[in-house]
């Protein structure tokens, strides 16, 4: 059921980062549902391999069975001086590291995975591998549980509550970094469909394991005498996090991600508000979920002034609530939207957590909206070249009247700027007039990119194709595209300018990491927080138990020559690589996706990228003269990933289309099998010729490859008779350093102020 439109909030309202800021958990929060799923599929747990000796140092293996797969989560306990332990992104060694394994483990698989999980991002995974991360112990707390267990006591419960966790991730790593498996390998299973289910996973598994080090620690210190934790102060005990700047971009990247996370909650409230009635059950739930909340609310502790101010805000609302529903429902219509209209009186701190609270009893109500949470974000990447400039234009007006407000010549309205760090590729956030840097800003200011849009729309006709307007700008791509994904996805904009100089990035951090289920956000800064997961939730040990039996007597897969990375990987490389060399951001997209297209059928698009990309460096980038002429103005040949991507917004083909001189026509394929939706499509060129359709691929792949500059012709066809594609191979060593080497123009070299807000100043070895 959808609710009525008067139930509902508008984008302008939900979309500011001071409400994002103010984010709490709900029932749909990510973990939240993969706890509900676990709990209601009967899925089994058991720690199979445990190899961990007197100092705490070794490996072992906890493995969690479903109906129908099993995962195995794979942990490495290290010996670490106190002088290594450091939350800082730049660190090289931690206490703990894992990775989640996608099914049954074999000797050889552990062997690996123990050669490379501990080196992190120094080390490599593979598509067996769906996550991996790291953590580090809080010494303060993990050397006083492991002291009280080994006398045969319970630590002492004050000491928990300041802390929270035995130990804390520094990262969790999935969706195909550093080779692990790419999101489509799990996407379509039903335990992996909602977002961030396997990295969810890993760290609850890791919560099991941090507990079970502590009381292994206390009995080889204390032998027979030693205690083991009781159930309530287990459960008390989750898993710290320590987040950067690293994280805070994700939702501008991923804009279809944040719409439908935002529309998810957005349509749960509305739901409930639409409740004619409140049932008994449903009020007493609320209030057993509202006195957790003021019970956590005073265990929530923090010493930085923004967050002080919040938790002070938070707590007086949590007792206006308490005070304001003690006879609730009542008896008039529509209570709980009653209730939500009367707490708009509160802060946004107290706002966002009624609404956590509202949705928490109406599980039978909402829980489906978790299913609507992921999204395909390669649907809506292709530009309709068929809109015309006048509807681009009134797209823009409409969706971004918040940004076309904002004066972006006054000093204070551009004052930041976003960049990716050379020491370790991480997000930092410069200030524009006091550093240098800002020619290689990444496009993470919406607001000035769409008001640059709307400036270069103008002179414009309105009936001239969209088509048309790209050609002579790409540098407006990757805006455009955005706006024609907001016009079909309301909440796909943060609404707010993330380049003002009072722009706090923690908002967007606190936002993504309530959706994960975190609470008890403690700000080191504004650009670095402390969280706490699975903070009074079941352990696995606590759902069901297995047989705890693992044949590792098997071998691994033979891994292959040269450097096997994941299609996230090939397209993220190749992107940066692309823009490193001088293409527009929007154009330097669709190079990233057309290398991630030809490598997931085999064929080495990566390197013929480069190949073209170190030819074309820093020579003016000929482009089509018009929409009916694909030809360049001079002698110099056409790049095919702009000629690709114009063919893409123009979106049908009348007859034969004939274009000039095009260099490393292999990258125009991926362009032509977007028209593919539309019926089969092929290409000729002198001596050779591919067709593509929805049957499948046909043509000479390897002699297109190695065609370097050629005419073409392209046109409807008849059929397509074969698959023409070969299996993935894994990319040479020399393409992916010659991509890397590109890649790296992207980056800016730290400076100390960068290396702060990444956390060098911070002490966080509590």
């Amino acid at each position: 059921m959808n609710a009525p439109e008067r139930f509902r909030r508008a984008p302008a309202e939900v979309m500011r980062m001071a409400r994002m800021g103010s984010a709490h958990p709900t029932r749909l929060s990510f973990l939240r549902v993969m706890l509900r799923r676990m709990r209601d599929e009967g899925w089994r747990f058991d720690r199979p391999v445990w190899e961990i000796d007197e100092r705490g140092v070794g490996r072992a293996v906890y493995r969690a069975k479903g109906p129908e797969r099993s995962y195995c989560l794979v942990a490495f306990a290290h010996d670490l001086p106190p002088e290594m332990r450091s939350d800082r992104v730049i660190a090289t060694a931690w206490d703990a590291t894992f990775a989640l394994f996608d099914g049954e483990l074999t000797r050889a698989d552990l062997d690996r995975l123990e050669a490379n999980v501990p080196l992190q991002e120094a080390g490599r995974i593979g598509p067996s591998e769906l996550s991996l991360s790291r953590a580090n112990r809080s010494v303060r707390l993990f050397d006083h549980v492991v002291g009280r267990l080994a006398e045969g006591q319970q630590p002492d419960p004050d000491e928990v509550d300041a802390v929270g966790y035995l130990m804390r991730t520094t990262a969790v790593y999935g969706s195909g970094k550093f080779g692990a498996a790419d999101r489509a390998k799990i996407a379509d299973r039903p335990e992996m469909a909602a977002p961030f289910q396997a990295e969810m996973l890993s760290v609850w598994l890791t919560r099991e394991f941090t507990v079970d080090l502590a009381e292994h620690l206390a009995a080889v210190k204390g032998g027979a005498k030693a205690a083991r934790l009781e159930k309530t102060m287990r459960r008390s005990l989750g898993v710290g996090n320590s987040t950067g700047l690293g994280m805070a971009p994700f939702l501008v990247r991923h804009s279809v991600l944040l719409n439908n996370w935002m529309a998810a909650k957005e349509e749960a409230l509305a739901r409930v508000r639409a409740l004619p009635r409140a049932g008994a059950k449903e009020a007493a739930e609320f209030r057993v979920a509202l006195l957790e909340a003021i019970e956590n609310a005073t265990l929530w502790r923090s010493a930085h002034p923004i967050q002080m101010t919040k938790l002070a805000d938070l707590r007086g609302d949590l007792d206006r609530i308490e005070d304001h529903t003690r006879l609730f429902p009542g008896a008039e219509n529509h209570p709980w939207d009653a209730l939500w209209k009367w707490g708009e009186c509160l802060s946004l701190e107290g706002q966002e957590a009624l609404l956590a609270l509202i949705l928490e009893p109406h599980g039978a109500l909402i829980d489906d909206l978790s299913a609507t949470m992921s999204g395909d974000e390669s649907a809506s990447f292709r530009i309709n070249g068929d809109m015309t400039v006048g509807a681009l234009r009134r797209l823009v007006e409409t969706h971004y009247n918040w940004a076309l407000a904002i004066d972006f010549t006054k000093p204070e309205s551009a004052a930041r700027f976003w960049y990716v760090s050379e020491e370790k590729l991480e997000p930092r956030l410069g200030e524009r007039h006091g550093e240098a840097g800002a020619e290689r800003e990444q496009p993470l200011g919406i607001a000035k990119l769409a008001s640059e849009l709307h400036g270069a729309l103008a002179g414009w006709p309105d009936g001239a194709p969209l088509a048309e307007f790209l050609l002579a700008r790409p540098d407006q791509r990757f805006m455009t595209r955005r706006a024609q994904i907001a016009a079909c996805q309301p909440f796909a904009e943060v609404q707010d300018n993330l380049l003002a100089a009072d722009m706090l990035p923690i908002d967007l951090m606190r936002c993504k990491l309530a959706f994960f289920g975190a609470s008890r956000f403690d700000p080191r800064s504004d650009k670095w927080v402390r969280i706490s997961l699975f903070q009074g939730e079941p352990h696995p040990s606590e759902i069901t138990q297995g047989n705890g039996e693992m044949d590792l007597a098997g071998k691994g897969a033979p891994s292959a020559e040269g450097i096997a990375l994941s299609d996230n990987e090939v397209e993220s490389l190749c992107l940066k690589a692309a823009r490193g060399a001088g293409l527009e951001w929007g154009l330097a997209e669709e190079a990233g996706q057309a290398a991630r297209w030809l490598v997931a059928r085999g064929v080495d698009g990566p390197a013929v990228l480069l190949q073209h990309l170190l030819a074309a460096r820093g020579k003016p980038a000929p482009k089509p003269v018009a929409l009916t002429r694909l030809e360049a103005a001079g002698s110099a040949p056409l790049c095919p990933i702009h000629l690709g991507a114009t063919v893409s917004d123009i979106g049908s083909l009348q007859g034969w289309v004939t274009t000039g001189p095009v260099a490393a026509p292999l990258l125009l394929v991926p362009f032509l099998a977007r028209l593919a939706g539309r019926g089969a499509v092929e290409m000729r060129w002198e001596g050779g010729r591919i067709a593509l359709g929805a049957e499948g691929l046909e043509g000479d792949w390897a002699a297109l490859a190695a065609v370097s500059l050629a005419e073409i012709r392209i046109a409807r066809a008849e059929s397509v008779l074969a698959d023409g594609a070969g299996l993935r191979a894994p990319l040479t060593k020399s393409t992916v350093d010659g991509l890397s080497a590109l890649a790296m123009e992207t980056t800016v070299p730290a400076t100390e102020q960068s290396r702060s807000d990444a956390g060098a100043k911070i002490d966080d070895n509590d």
